[in-house]
């Protein structure tokens, strides 16, 4: 099981509940932002679960299992992808002490209908040197199939009127 990731936007009660089962898989918290408002505004599921009992539980998942947590970041140009937003990221991974985090950043994929943009190459290497510059370890998620429109995130039918 070491190559399973289990991934979560935050379920109240469940990441303590995972650590119970010694499954030895990664956890990924999907945060997409620093701070509870702008995330709230990202991930409308946030409001059930604020940020700083999110972080937390990270913690505690890390103190009871000592396997790190990555946190997943999807970067959205002019949303959340700014020099203060990875420096407010960095701060808050930092105030939540060693859990040997990494954050993994996804540049947005476009999706018709969307009011979101891919952020520029410059903003993610920017938001990169900020992270790397406050010791906090991340990757980038190379993005394969974005021409023919089946990049993650952008898979869905064609037809469909509504968002499921």
């Amino acid at each position: 099981a070491p190559h399973i990731t289990i991934s979560t936007v935050g379920v109240p009660n469940a990441i303590m509940r995972l650590a119970g089962y010694d499954t030895q898989s990664t956890l990924a918290v999907s945060i997409h932002a620093p701070n509870q408002k702008l995330r709230e505004s990202i991930v409308p599921s946030a409001k059930a679960y604020p940020l700083s009992a999110l972080m937390s539980d990270c913690v505690q998942y890390f103190e009871a299992t000592g396997r790190r947590v990555t946190f997943e970041y999807c970067l959205l140009a002019g949303e959340n992808d700014g020099q203060e937003h990875a420096e407010e990221l960095a701060a808050l991974l930092r105030k939540h002490g060693n859990m040997r985090s990494h954050v993994n950043l996804i540049p947005w994929n476009p999706v018709d209908e969307s009011e979101f943009k891919r952020p520029s190459r410059n903003s993610v290497r920017r938001f990169v040197a900020v992270l790397e510059k406050a010791g906090i370890g991340c990757s980038i998620r190379e993005t394969r199939g974005l021409e023919a429109a089946a990049a993650c995130g952008q898979l869905r039918n064609s037809n469909q009127k509504t968002p499921l």
